[in-house]
């Protein structure tokens, strides 16, 4: 199924921003050089972006731009192997999340240390356990789905989706659940994406 794209024009025209920022972000790699694609239209050649994640970045850029410089926002969103970690009882000091995640976090996934992937976790049981919008079996589905694929699926931008069918939960990772048919009676609960997720967080620590 080809992504639906939208293009810089429009593009330019619903956000309000301007040509230079959307520049100045792809010089950063904020926003990545290769969703600027090129095509050919019935006026000449057109640039075009897809238009759902694109949207989704600026929508995050923006509410982003006035604590977080523009080198710490591409740190984020960058892609390397590194994978710094961090002592959990530093991002309760912090406020970056509570006891109550943290004592859930070491019940369901016993470990010291606190990289990308735990970071992810904490952040799903503080946005979604805590807030009692998913179940603790649904935590360990979606946990799961993390641990086998978590590399994979951050590197590539894609998201988690819990469905439910009458009452009984679905997990499943892929870069767009539109591309997958499921029965009409499914209800999509939430939709985590990866890289969002792990920003959110580090946003809080900054």
């Amino acid at each position: 199924m080809e992504e639906n794209l939208i293009s810089k024009k429009e593009l330019l025209e619903v956000t309000n921003i301007s040509y230079g920022q959307l520049y100045r972000w792809k010089r950063k790699n904020i926003i990545p050089e290769e969703w600027f694609i090129k095509k050919s239209t019935f006026t000449g050649q057109e640039t075009f972006l897809p238009k759902e994640k694109v949207l989704e970045r600026i929508e995050y850029i923006l509410s982003m731009k006035d604590d977080i410089s523009l080198d710490d926002m591409a740190n984020m969103f960058a892609k390397k192997e590194s994978d710094k970690k961090f002592d959990i009882e530093s991002l309760v000091s912090k406020n970056v999340v509570c006891e109550n995640t943290k004592n859930i976090f070491e019940q369901v996934y016993k470990t010291d240390e606190v990289g990308k992937k735990e970071i992810l976790i904490l952040n799903i049981i503080e946005s979604y356990l805590i807030k009692s919008i998913i179940t603790i079996e649904e935590l360990k589905q979606i946990i799961s789905i993390i641990d086998n694929s978590f590399d994979k699926l951050y590197y590539e931008e894609a998201k988690i989706y819990l469905f439910r069918k009458l009452g009984v939960p679905f997990a499943v990772g892929c870069k767009s659940y539109k591309d997958v048919f499921f029965d009409e009676n499914m209800v999509k609960i939430i939709d985590i994406n990866l890289v969002k997720e792990i920003s959110e967080v580090a946003k809080k620590m900054v």
